[in-house]
């Protein structure tokens, strides 16, 4: 934990106090007073490390009760995230959501496995346009699921049973084969993934992905994703550029275009976008927040520009 202290205060640079008052915003429990010689930045970090370390030995007195006894000295990594999130279109206008994800990590009960309760579906966000531009809020899904992690020399492989609280309960699994290429000019990424849900059947997701490092402050990104869902027999292409601007460790753009396609009716054009993202981390590990302005073109409404923001702000304990 002092480790995780650290971290955290190390953000402590750059800290205005426009941002302070969003963070207090944000959070869910009230700080305390401020002291005589506390700042409200160190009053937040302290109120997080708190909240931080309470969760922390929660995780770990039921990791030691399941195990029977304490068979590892290795530190609890269990985190806890609060998202709420923002987005307007000229089309659809403006909506929001909160969504919450908690990894809970149990290291005395087994060292490769992870449980996560989450208010919405993360394996439903594979492709690279849902997962780095969303334009409207995350579909309510309340589960849990145990990954499960193991590495067959560079190959790392992950299992994700899940099942759904919310209605009816439904169970779907993943089964996920992810590697990196490092050379020293470029970067590959492939992955390859197996999975099934209630509603869309079997399905396959791959994808091959390129990074080149231009220099200590460029870097582009060439995405190539495909996606069969077999029940509706749906097979979806996502293909990008990216060009990423790193101003510090804690302040970064990216400019992006996404284009989709589909084979419904026929494999044609689905869209496409221009996006660019601002992403600053207010304090390590506790507070950071995205804008991303974005022009959308859909064929559903016959590729009218559709232009719009996200805004993203989330907490971590």
């Amino acid at each position: 934990m002092s480790e995780k202290i650290q971290s955290k205060s190390s953000g402590k640079r750059n800290f205005t106090s426009w941002k302070a008052f969003l963070c207090l915003g944000f959070l869910l429990y009230a700080p305390s007073s401020l002291g005589a010689y506390e700042t409200v930045e160190e009053t937040i970090i302290r109120q997080n490390v708190n909240v931080s370390e309470w969760l922390d030995s929660v995780a770990d007195g039921l990791d030691v009760f399941l195990a029977g006894e304490r068979y590892t000295q290795r530190p609890n990594k269990t985190v806890v995230t609060l998202e709420s999130s923002g987005y307007y279109t000229e089309l659809d206008g403006t909506s929001g959501a909160f969504n919450f994800n908690i990894d809970l990590r149990l290291p005395n009960v087994e060292e490769y496995w992870q449980l996560t309760f989450t208010s919405y579906d993360e394996n439903e966000e594979r492709d690279a346009k849902t997962k780095y531009l969303r334009t409207e809020p995350r579909e309510r899904n309340y589960g849990a699921s145990l990954s499960l992690f193991k590495r067959m020399g560079d190959i790392r492989t992950s299992f994700q049973p899940r099942i759904t609280f919310e209605g009816t309960p439904a169970i779907s699994h993943s089964l996920k084969f992810e590697t990196i290429v490092e050379e020293k000019s470029y970067r590959i990424n492939p992955e390859l993934e197996f999975y099934a849900t209630p509603g869309k059947g079997a399905g396959i997701f791959e994808a091959l992905n390129f990074n080149w490092p231009l220099s200590a402050k460029y870097s582009v990104t060439l995405i190539n994703e495909g996606d069969y869902q077999s029940r509706p027999h749906i097979f979806t292409v996502t293909n990008g550029l990216s060009l990423g601007q790193s101003f510090s460790k804690s302040r970064s753009l990216s400019y992006a275009i996404f284009v989709t396609s589909s084979n419904r009716p026929n494999y044609q054009l689905a869209g496409y976008n221009f996006s660019v993202t601002w992403r600053h981390i207010v304090l390590n590990r506790i507070l950071d927040y995205d804008i991303i302005p974005n022009i959308d073109f859909v064929r559903e409404t016959n590729f009218v520009r559709n232009p719009g923001v996200t805004v993203n702000v989330n907490l971590h304990f």
